[in-house]
């Protein structure tokens, strides 16, 4: 099938060109995919000019606000993408969406394809995502570990998942200035800065951060973000004069971030497929992450070595990386090569395959 010939209806529910999630990556994307598909966008809420899509054939942006109207509102707009020849529905972690478009889909032969990419079963069981992941033609996910899990979890068979990698566009990450960067958050070019970027909670390891700070005073503890585990990491590390917390900071500004630091750490309790360490390879940063969901699987056989459990454990792979330089440039280098695999213009081709 020629790829223009293939209509997409991509559902994306929030676009925020300052946002400091993963949803920043996913607006580059849908312009590359734009180039060679026949995609019409639905965006669910916006704040930022959608005219930056400028390879989309058609863009419709809900309007309101009230709940019960933006389901009324998100229906009739997929309904009347679906009179317009559209036969596929690609919906990124949306609800709404998922339910509206699978009634559609089966009421008129057209396929949903749902992006979940997450360790969900590890928390409260969650009976809407039970719903959809039966109702919808197809999952799609990052990597086959994920894919076990839900086969697992949520009794899905293997011919209705679908595995495609998260993505970095590598060319962000190259001729970087950090002069902005370094003014904006009042930070030292010369500083031995250790990055930490992740909603502060729990579950992302914020818990963690004091100890490994105390535990390596010479190094500046950079923390990039917000949550509800915020207010206590303050009370933890009052005493500390190694920590800077900056909070919520856009996307755009972590390719600098990362490149003035020296190394990437994140001690998450739970993740699926962590973008941001596709981030730290593409800066040629190394990292020590928690042995967790598909971390292991997107690592360099060099990196995999300081993939680890336990905050001792971490400690122990922070110390091991900075005391070599040997050793730090081999991960560097190990990185950047790992990381082709995962640039924008490879994956954009997977994702075109996913509806052939």
């Amino acid at each position: 099938m020629n790829d223009k010939a293939k209509k997409i209806c991509y559902v994306l529910p929030n676009f925020d060109l300052n946002i400091d999630t993963h949803y920043f990556y996913l607006y580059d994307f849908i312009n590359e995919v734009a180039k060679d598909l026949e995609l019409t966008l639905l965006i669910e809420k916006s704040n930022s000019d959608i005219s930056f899509f400028k390879n989309v054939h058609k863009i419709y942006q809900q309007k309101f606000s009230w709940k019960p109207l933006r389901v009324i509102e998100n229906f009739l707009l997929l309904f009347w993408i679906r009179l317009a020849g559209v036969k596929n529905y690609y919906i990124h972690y949306s609800y709404i969406s998922a339910i509206n478009a699978t009634v559609i889909a089966r009421l008129s032969g057209a396929r949903t394809f749902y992006w979940s990419c997450g360790m969900m079963w590890l928390f409260a069981r969650d009976r809407a995502l039970e719903f959809i992941l039966k109702s919808i033609n197809y999952l799609v996910t990052g990597v086959e570990t994920l894919k076990a899990g839900y086969i697992e979890h949520y009794n899905i068979t293997q011919d209705r998942i679908k595995i495609m990698p998260n993505w970095v566009d590598l060319a962000r990450f190259t001729n970087i200035d950090s002069t902005k960067v370094l003014e904006k958050y009042k930070l030292n070019s010369k500083g031995l800065y250790i990055l930490f970027v992740h909603r502060l909670a729990k579950r992302k390891g914020a818990h963690y951060i004091a100890q490994l700070a105390k535990d390596n005073p010479e190094y500046k503890f950079l923390i990039a973000g917000d949550g509800p585990y915020k207010e206590d990491l303050e009370k933890e590390i009052k005493d500390l004069n190694n920590v800077i917390i900056l909070g919520k900071v856009p996307n755009k500004d972590i390719p600098s971030l990362m490149k003035i630091s020296k190394l990437f750490f994140m001690p998450s309790e739970e993740e699926g497929f962590p973008r941001v360490l596709l981030e730290a390879m593409a800066a040629g940063l190394p990292y020590v992450a928690y042995d967790i969901g598909g971390v292991r699987e997107i690592s360099s056989p060099e990196q995999q070595k300081y993939i680890v459990s336990g905050v001792s454990n971490m400690d122990r792979a922070i110390k091991s990386i900075l005391s070599s330089e040997e050793e730090y440039n081999k991960l560097k280098q190990a990185n950047l090569e790992q990381v082709k695999q995962f640039d924008i213009k490879i994956v954009k081709d997977k994702f075109s395959r996913l509806f052939s």
